[in-house]
């Protein structure tokens, strides 16, 4: 990104003139030229963290991109279930949400600078690095090792973002995948354990139901059926219309038949 050299050049040269050469209107042209170099120093950071934002947001799409692709592919498959579907689908709206946040506060970071301010080149900083990374960095590279299964390296990216931000809006669901990696590696107990820790710790979370169907799916596949059918009859009562109520009422009647 470019940067404004011209004004402290200015600055420092006039600074260096003898007092008494410095009449009334030069100190006042002086204070006008720090007020502006000041002004452009604070729109130069603005614009270097939008730059950075919009770095992040290429990488969010391309998880979209290739969830999509997995969704297309997966529909070819007859024997794809409503489970999949909705795991599917909850990616998506993520991922969207997501979007919608970040291109809300950029918008907002536009608005507020004057009309007119974007310095030039600043296009060209969108390939700019922090040496410090952003949550959302750390949190959609670990979803998009999931997403291609690399399972040991999303429950150490997810586990890195919730120790770094452990307030952060997405804390939950950071724990929410960190509990399907687990499950998808048949490490059951693990995946119990973690979903637990989801709804004790964030119970007005929208992850709920979520974490419940799945602690329920993992008591069953490790053979304690009475506490899974619990843990799905406490989803269906507290979430009733919900899309994991029903998927817990079939997967019920599967195991009761």
């Amino acid at each position: 990104m470019k940067r404004v050299v011209i004004l402290p050049v200015i600055l420092s040269l006039l600074a260096a003139l003898p007092l008494y050469s410095i009449k009334k209107d030069t100190k006042l042209i002086l204070d006008e030229l720090q007020k502006l170099a000041t002004k452009i120093e604070k729109m130069d950071s603005t614009v270097t963290e939008i730059a950075n934002e919009f770095s992040i947001m290429k990488k969010k799409i391309v998880i979209i991109e290739d969830r999509i692709g997995a969704m297309a592919k997966n529909q070819a498959d007859i024997n794809q279930g409503r489970e999949s579907l909705l795991l599917s689908l909850q990616f998506i709206k993520e991922e969207i949400n997501e979007l919608k946040n970040s291109i809300g506060k950029i918008n907002d970071k536009l608005v507020s600078m004057p009309a007119g301010s974007m310095p030039a080149g600043a296009e060209t900083g969108a390939e700019s690095t922090t040496t410090v990374q952003a949550p959302d960095t750390i949190y959609y590279t670990a979803y998009s090792d999931y997403i291609k299964k690399n399972y040991q390296y999303a429950v150490a990216g997810f586990k890195q973002f919730l120790r770094a931000y452990p307030e952060n809006t997405l804390a939950d669901n950071s724990l929410y995948w960190i509990g399907e990696c687990y499950y998808a590696q048949k490490m059951y107990r693990e995946a119990v354990n973690t979903f637990t820790r989801l709804i004790n710790n964030y119970s007005d979370g929208d992850k709920i139901p979520d974490a419940l169907l799945k602690k329920g799916y993992a008591l069953i596949e490790m053979g304690r059926q009475t506490e899974g059918i619990d843990v799905l009859k406490e989803l269906t009562s507290k979430f009733p219309l919900s899309e994991e109520a029903s998927l817990a009422q079939q997967k019920i009647k599967e195991v009761m038949d």
